[in-house]
């Protein structure tokens, strides 16, 4: 398979992959997260091949605005979804902190009232 289709190849199932993650929130994210680098390293080694060849093969192919799309494409979600990945730890963080104030709610009242310090040795 030439190097050229082959990154095509995958430039468009990590598309895919990223599109399908898009509509799905929370289930299977690690496994999903697991898939989208093993595409990039693919994707990356792939890339690391044409460059190895010396010329730039990408330069006038016919494929080339598509795979520049798909590669604008891909920056995009991939954004996105690191931003959605954000919100959730944020949101994990604040449920958190709401829990512990329900467990012990004057903890933010502890403080040192009534306590004496001597300030002479």
């Amino acid at each position: 398979m030439d190097l050229i289709q082959q990154l095509l190849l995958l430039s468009e199932k990590l598309y895919q992959t990223l599109e399908i993650v898009e509509e799905d929130k929370g289930e299977k994210r690690d496994e999903q997260i697991e898939l989208i680098n093993k595409l990039l390293d693919a994707r990356g080694q792939t890339i690391i091949k044409l460059e190895e060849l010396g010329e730039r093969p990408l330069q006038g192919h016919e494929k080339e605005a598509y795979l520049r799309d798909l590669h604008h494409g891909i920056i995009e979600r991939l954004y996105s979804y690191k931003g959605r990945i954000r919100e959730d730890i944020q949101q994990l963080q604040v449920s958190m902190k709401s829990e512990t104030r329900y467990v012990n709610p004057y903890s933010h009242l502890q403080n040192l009232d009534g306590t004496y310090f001597d300030k002479r040795e």
